[in-house]
């Protein structure tokens, strides 16, 4: 990864920590430019767009970085960062596919069913929330 890629993450990941979303996503976004792959950068740059209320562009940044070289692990974050943008757009049937996606990673499984239940409440479907949470707690304690 190219140096000054890291040197805009960590610019725009300090701006992200004190909520300047703006500067944020200027840094994140020169970041991911100059490495593609540089997945901490492209999540936190997408996470700083649905800050600011840009959820069909931070979803697309996400949607990006699943069509390039990561690990298992860096994938699944990104199928769950993606339904966590998915919820908050309203795209309810885009994000309880991201999160079946992210659940395939042992370590997104929890995760992955917190964000199914706040899908499932957001849409009325409480009983299936509460199942989900109860799926989230089981898991948690394995």
């Amino acid at each position: 990864m190219p140096a000054a890629a890291r040197r805009y993450y960590l610019r725009g990941k300090a701006a992200f920590d004190t909520g300047d979303y703006a500067d944020a996503a200027e840094a994140l976004s020169a970041a991911v430019e100059l490495s593609p792959s540089f997945v901490a950068a492209r999540l936190t740059f997408a996470a700083a767009l649905a800050h600011r209320g840009d959820c069909p562009r931070a979803a697309q940044t996400i949607r990006a970085g699943l069509g390039r070289r990561a690990t298992a692990l860096e994938t699944a974050a990104m199928w769950a960062s993606l339904g966590d943008v998915l919820v908050r757009s309203g795209d309810f049937l885009g994000a309880e596919d991201a999160f079946s996606q992210a659940e395939d990673h042992p370590a997104f499984v929890a995760r992955a069913r917190a964000g199914r239940a706040r899908l499932f409440a957001k849409t009325g479907r409480y009983s299936e929330a509460f199942a989900a949470l109860v799926e989230v707690a089981k898991a948690s304690s394995s």
